[in-house]
């Protein structure tokens, strides 16, 4: 008996390919990947940014408070100087800040601070704070001069 010959059977070059409906289907799905990803990096840096107006605020009311415990003399003029140089640290952001300081007590210096939410998002899609702003009233103890 002769030995069988091989066959060879040609298939048609679209199932070579891949069915055509599938076909740039990934398109879809990457387009709403980076739809996503580019939403989730504007909440992040809205977030951020809130969270770093908030402290940078708060930790320019803590100085001016910190400044007028420290002080020898409690005159008006040194919590008007200690605010004003609170507004000059704040730059541009200080014409939405509220500080004003609190009596409460002649040992204790209070200082209260108000701002409002401040981000990234436009007013539309950030009417909803992820952050929000400020309100909130600072006190110290006065610092005495130990005798010595």
């Amino acid at each position: 008996m002769a030995p069988a010959r091989a066959r060879f059977v040609r298939m048609p070059l679209r199932a070579a390919r891949g069915p055509a409906p599938e076909r740039a289907a990934g398109i879809l799905p990457t387009v709403l990947g980076v739809a996503i990803m580019l939403g989730l990096l504007a909440v992040c840096s809205h977030v951020a940014v809130g969270l770093w107006e908030r402290t940078s605020t708060e930790s320019v009311a803590y100085d001016a408070v910190r400044e007028v415990a420290t002080a020898p003399d409690d005159g008006h003029d040194v919590r008007r100087r200690a605010i004003e140089r609170a507004r000059e640290r704040l730059g541009g952001r200080s014409a939405d800040v509220d500080m004003y300081f609190v009596d409460a007590g002649p040992e204790v210096i209070a200082l209260h601070v108000r701002s409002g939410p401040v981000g990234l998002l436009p007013v539309i899609a950030g009417r909803v704070a992820i952050v929000g702003g400020l309100d909130r009233t600072i006190t110290i103890r006065r610092e005495q001069e130990s005798p010595g």
